[in-house]
């Protein structure tokens, strides 16, 4: 009999196990439909300790007024993550994806780079990052203005449309708000 959390499709026992025998603290992320989560745990006998955790929703008190899932919310958040872990005195990490699999230049990959630029070192490649053009949001930028020039007036980006070509600035702002320890 398999066990219950692996029918559930809750844990990867097989890939949980290769991450246990590494010692080191997991840092794992977790999407839903308006945040990304994001915490960094220590696995004990008794059930995993959350040690620091971050969201997209604090990214708000920052200044940030768009999607709190797209990849430039994902790299702030591990921006955010990394930091906190850092300060807690945790240097090493892995990174734990779950029963999900991980995808290369997608928006784990963006908080990992977010993570791995704050100073937590994850075992990683440099080669699984995304662009630096798509972790600002250029892209949702240019997507945007194409919007703009065929007359679209859907629901879409219609609650930022006057601020969207300044997300790479408020990015920026925020990411120097953070590695300057202005939120804790």
């Amino acid at each position: 009999m398999m066990f219950k959390r692996r029918l559930q499709f809750k844990t990867n026992y097989k890939r949980r196990k290769k991450a246990l025998l590494s010692r080191l603290p997991l840092v794992y992320m977790f999407k839903s439909n308006k945040n990304i989560w994001a915490q960094v745990i220590k696995p004990k006998k008794e059930g995993d300790i959350t040690v620091v955790q971050a969201n997209s929703k604090e990214l708000e008190k920052l200044g940030w007024k768009f999607s709190r899932k797209n990849y430039p919310a994902a790299y702030l958040v591990g921006l955010l993550l990394g930091k906190r872990a850092v300060a807690n005195g945790i240097e090493e990490a892995i990174y734990y994806s779950g029963v999900k699999s991980f995808i290369a230049k997608s928006k784990a990959a963006a908080f990992l780079k977010g993570v791995t630029d704050a100073g937590l070192k994850v075992r990683v490649g440099e080669e699984i990052f995304p662009d630096e053009s798509i972790i600002k949001g250029e892209q949702i930028v240019d997507y945007a203005k194409k919007l703009l020039e065929s007359g679209y007036s859907g629901p879409q980006f219609m609650r930022v449309m006057k601020d969207i070509e300044n997300l790479p600035e408020v990015f920026e702002n925020i990411k120097k708000k953070i590695m300057e320890g202005e939120i804790k």
